[in-house]
């Protein structure tokens, strides 16, 4: 049995794993507290939004019954998901369904004690709960202790990215906890000032919390009782109404890419087609789309027998883009802002507490990179074979499109720099790949010098 490392933060219980189920110890303290919320019209009505859950007696290989504890075994999310993953859209889809989930407990009798991202990930593109320990009962009067946590994890970096342009994916690499209020009111524009939310919710507060304390940061909280369920509840849906209405102006070359490419009709339909027999002869239920953009491969994939698609993408307007796409929603999909040369790294207590994205991948069945090598080898210097070597640790099957040096955009490139990369050629390319596996078959494509290899592990 293995231990969830990220569990510790709650005392109550902790999560582990075993032969792909997930369980949860509890202590006994909680019992009757779970025994009236699994039953209560709230949990029953949510299936969809929180994650599955029952009471067992023991788990596999238990020897002895446990008398001050009792396990709860959770339906198994296949890709666990981080905020310093997710682009703008997501982060404010998932703050929306904080807020409304808030509010359907509330009026069961139920509250949420914490607003942690971490608390939700997405099952066939909806957000879903997970950790049930964040839910208790409702006290008269008590104020939602999970808002200065909500501040700093969705609003925060949603105003700083809708207000300053800021992207928040790096500031929740380098803390876990998110933004807090006092860096984010230095963040923001002036203009930010005509507005009611961020004055009361970011800079008031920012000034109240350096009042109580220069050093510490989250300490300033509204009046802890004496507040109505009426306010409490307007504060949710104000809040909800302000986030909604968060946009992200600016446009980037890569989210709009599909409109932007030199490739001919012709040469997209030849890889469209070569994706699709690919996917749906060799049977591939996961992949990973690296280099997603909007989602165009991730959407013939997923037509065409996959199961499951994961998108990478490094610009978060095209991880917007293919997210928001209303057939990858109704599908087994997710596009990650990922930044190869830059992945997600091990971090939080003891670099355990969140693990990298390549040890959170469920079995990958093939990846799809299309149009990304010549950014990886000669943008970032990367040597072709640690590149194909790299292919070959997600998957036994891969579908590369080499971009050679007499490419438009490979000139481009080179345009700006000194030549150096002697080994990037088709023929060094192909000796990577029989260096750690084989190539099925090659297509050239259609009105360009560019070829697709099908290639296959040893």
């Amino acid at each position: 049995m293995i231990l969830n490392q990220a569990s510790f933060r709650d005392p109550v219980g902790r999560v582990y794993e075993q032969n792909n189920r997930v369980f949860r110890k509890v202590n006994n303290s909680h019992r009757e507290f779970f025994n009236r919320f699994l039953s209560s019209a709230f949990f029953i009505q949510n299936r969809k939004k929180i994650v599955d859950t029952k009471f067992i007696d023991s788990i596999p290989g238990e020897k002895k019954k446990p008398t001050t504890t009792f396990w709860l075994e959770h339906e198994k999310i296949e890709l666990i998901t981080y905020p310093h993953e997710w682009g703008f859209e997501t982060l404010k889809r998932v703050a929306l369904f904080h807020l409304q989930l808030q509010k359907e407990a509330f009026a069961e009798g139920f509250v949420l004690k914490d607003a942690s991202p971490y608390n939700v990930q997405l099952k066939d593109g909806e957000p879903i709960f997970i950790d049930l320990l964040s839910f208790e009962d409702y006290r008269e009067g008590s104020f939602w202790y999970g808002y200065n946590q909500f501040c700093d994890n969705f609003l925060n970096p949603l105003l700083i990215r809708s207000f300053s342009g800021i992207e928040h994916n790096q500031f929740f690499r380098g803390s876990i906890d998110g933004i807090n209020t006092k860096i984010t009111s230095k963040l923001l524009p002036m203009r930010s000032w005509l507005s009611y939310n961020a004055v009361a919710h970011v800079h008031l507060k920012a000034w109240a919390e350096k009042k109580v304390d220069s050093t510490s940061s989250g300490l300033f909280l509204p009046p802890q009782s004496g507040v109505s369920s009426k306010n409490l509840i307007a504060l949710w849906e104000s809040l909800a109404r302000f986030i909604d209405k968060l946009k992200v102006r600016e446009k980037t070359f890569w989210g709009d890419y599909e409109n932007n490419t030199s490739y001919s009709v012709a040469s997209e339909n030849v890889k469209s087609q070569l994706i699709a027999r690919f996917i749906s002869k060799n049977g591939l239920q996961t992949v990973v789309d690296l280099g997603c953009n909007s989602g165009r491969y991730s959407r013939i994939s997923l037509k065409n027998g996959a199961k499951r698609v994961i998108g990478l993408d490094f610009d978060g307007v095209a991880v917007d883009k293919a997210n928001s796409d209303n057939f990858l929603r109704k599908q087994n999909f997710i596009a990650l802002q990922f930044d190869l040369m830059n992945p997600s790294p091990a971090i939080g207590w003891q670099n355990r507490e969140r693990v990298t994205l390549f040890d959170r991948l469920p079995q990958v069945d093939a990846v799809i990179c299309l149009a990304l090598i010549h950014h990886i080898c000669i943008a970032k210097n990367v040597p072709i074979t640690d590149f194909v070597k790299f292919l070959f640790t997600l998957s036994d099957n891969v579908l590369v499109e080499f971009v050679p040096k007499t490419d438009p955009m490979v000139k481009g490139l080179l345009s700006r720099r000194v030549d150096v990369f002697s080994d990037y050629s088709e023929e060094t390319f192909k000796e990577a790949v029989l260096k750690f596996g084989k190539i099925l078959a090659m297509h050239p494509i259609e009105g360009s010098e560019r070829k697709i290899y099908i290639c296959q592990s040893k």
